[in-house]
């Protein structure tokens, strides 16, 4: 069953999807994202208060609101010479954001764990402990 997950090759996303999803890796590796600038993101893409059946978006909203703040000040320590970093931080995030979830859920998710919706998948992990 391992061996059929692992080798299992479901049919490519559209060339143009592959292509946005290319793009945001490459302006990630060339801002030289750290450990906490990537947890921080992590938090202000996850933390997601406009996903579809959530209860608690304002609690959401929130979370991502302090994950933007701390990354916002993580970047004002760390990279002081740099003004616009946050704001290329930023442009990252939108272009994440701009990616269609079934692309990556079929490329990362499916391979391991099978056809995922990644709103219902969000969901869950949002609420399952508040």
């Amino acid at each position: 069953m391992l061996q059929r997950i692992l080798t299992a090759r479901p049919p490519p996303p559209p060339a143009a999807d592959l292509q946005a999803l290319h793009g945001v890796l490459a302006k990630c590796w060339s801002l030289d994202i750290g450990p906490k600038e990537y947890a921080y993101l992590k938090g202000a893409v996850l933390f997601n208060p406009d996903l579809p059946g959530l209860q608690c978006t304002q609690y959401i909203q929130g979370l991502q609101r302090e994950a933007q703040q701390a990354l916002n000040e993580h970047v004002r320590l760390i990279h002081r010479g740099d003004q616009a970093r946050f704001a290329k931080l930023n442009i990252a995030l939108s272009l994440l954001r701009s990616i269609n979830a079934n692309v990556i859920a079929e490329l990362f998710f499916r391979p391991i764990i099978g056809t995922v919706n990644m709103d219902d998948m969000l969901l869950e992990m949002l609420c399952a402990k508040l």
